[in-house]
């Protein structure tokens, strides 16, 4: 694995900033503006897309049955509907169901709700939902061209990732991600025997420079170019790290220039601790490069398995495609019931358990920060995350921390994740582990590092 720049150890600030001498990035002015949101609003995109599309994928058709199952949307609800083939809901155990809220309201699903809840939907989810999805999307990554863009609704986001892999690989396709890297990514490409691509990460995620310098290289050589570049951008797991704007411009003038898609993967983008939230590559997109995958599992519930998927409607229809024959869709009950919640909270209700959550995961930290700072000093370099869950620590005077966290920490009934099976080759060894802080409570933090300590010296001891 390669070594991570500018961790700070505890001996300084654990927050390392990106300073414009880390940053910055040759023909880039910091005053130049952001492409503007309004263009995503009128421009059409032009892309040949087949050229993304695996040959398995061109070879799917619409099932007939489940392209007149979206008639219904447009139908009136009189019809007379002879030609579905669905259970009967008056069959079904289930009069009404009740959930309630941890402020105490109560939201119920009856009559009609219940019915859509309970029933087959269509394969790009609940039309009311996803009429939601698109003023979120809409509010936090600026103005949509929906004649061109589209969204579906996946379980979680993990299912929108694994069909536009299984969409768009062919066998030793290469493809560009961040080393280090979450691990349900890499293993999506890995049996189409991907050419995987490792680009080295400061603390401020992927290095620029070294994704145009292998592409650059790759061309003169007349190697194989890659036409996917993933990205974890908002306190990415494993590493915390967040692109600045300025990463994610330059990275998105390289995906024009070369050709690629951006695979956005955000399940964080709503746990971020900055004042302003971060600015999407959707944000910039005027070409129809990104396919972005957002997640509730992280704010609402992970056992909702409620995703979506944002992209270009030619390639989104591709993905429905995938799920006709799969999953059909997403569960009704989960949609209908997220839209109930969505539609009572309106704007404000959202934004305030967004800052709630937030806030929950902020204190996670900062516990995590006093422990770390109180026990490791000396003894593991860090940079203070600025969002999600997770701690990225360097073990100092170790090679490899696999021993370290599979063996000794186990023994004290500490479990740690090795940064070696978090690395895009999982065959190096590596002096990083990863540390979650979501679910220990203060007292474990405290007590679980401090037995971590123990752990790494009397592993450097050996």
């Amino acid at each position: 694995m390669a070594q991570y720049q500018l961790y700070s150890s505890s001996k300084e600030s654990a927050s390392v900033e990106c300073c414009p001498v880390d940053c910055i990035i040759p023909g880039y002015s910091p005053q130049e503006p952001l492409l503007s949101c309004n263009q995503n609003s009128a421009i059409s995109f032009k892309i040949d897309y087949s050229y993304f599309i695996n040959e398995k994928s061109s070879k799917r058709q619409p099932s007939k049955l489940r392209e007149i199952t979206k008639l219904l949307e447009k139908l009136p609800p009189n019809c007379i509907k002879f030609g579905i083939g669905v259970p009967n809901v008056l069959t079904f155990p289930f009069k009404k169901v009740s959930v309630e809220l941890i402020n105490g309201e109560i939201i119920k699903l009856e009559d009609k709700e219940l019915s859509d809840a309970l029933q087959y939907l269509p394969s790009v989810g609940y039309r009311p939902l996803i009429n939601i999805l698109e003023e979120i999307q809409e509010r936090f990554h600026g103005p949509q061209n929906w004649n061109d863009r589209s969204i579906i609704v996946t379980s979680g986001a993990q299912e929108g990732l694994s069909n536009v892999v299984d969409m768009c690989m062919r066998y030793n396709d290469p493809v560009i991600m961040p080393d280090p890297v979450y691990t349900g990514a890499v293993d999506l490409f890995k049996p189409y025997d991907a050419d995987i691509i490792p680009i080295i990460q400061d603390s401020c995620g992927v290095i620029v420079e070294e994704i145009e310098k292998v592409l650059v290289e790759r061309k003169r050589k007349m190697m194989a170019m890659p036409k996917i570049i993933y990205l974890n951008p908002t306190a990415s797991n494993p590493a915390g790290t967040t692109l600045p704007t300025h990463r994610k411009r330059e990275i998105y003038k390289l995906a024009c220039e070369y050709n690629l898609l951006i695979l956005e993967d955000d399940p964080y983008y709503y746990l971020h601790f900055e004042k302003e939230n971060p600015v999407s590559f959707l944000s910039m997109d005027t070409e129809g490069r990104v396919l972005r995958f957002d997640s509730f599992s992280k704010l609402m519930s992970s056992g909702l398995r409620v995703g979506f998927l944002t992209g270009p409607k030619t390639l989104l229809h591709r993905i429905e495609l995938h799920i006709q024959t799969s999953s059909i869709h997403t569960s009704s009950l989960s949609q209908v019931l997220l839209y109930m919640l969505l539609s009572r909270w309106g704007k404000d209700g959202l934004n305030s358990h967004c800052m709630y959550v937030r806030n929950f995961y902020k204190q996670k930290l900062d516990y995590m920060k006093s422990a770390v700072n109180k026990h490791l000093t000396g003894l593991a370099e860090w940079h203070e995350p600025n969002g999600g869950m997770f701690l990225w620590l360097k073990i100092i005077g170790l090679n490899d921390a696999k021993q370290l966290v599979t063996t000794r920490c186990l023994d004290k009934l500490i479990i740690l994740a090795p940064g070696f099976a978090l690395s895009a080759n999982t065959e190096k060894p590596s002096p990083y582990i990863r540390i979650s802080y979501s679910i220990a409570s203060p007292e474990e933090v405290d007590r679980g590092i401090k037995l971590l300590a123990e752990a790494i010296r009397e592993e450097l001891l050996d």
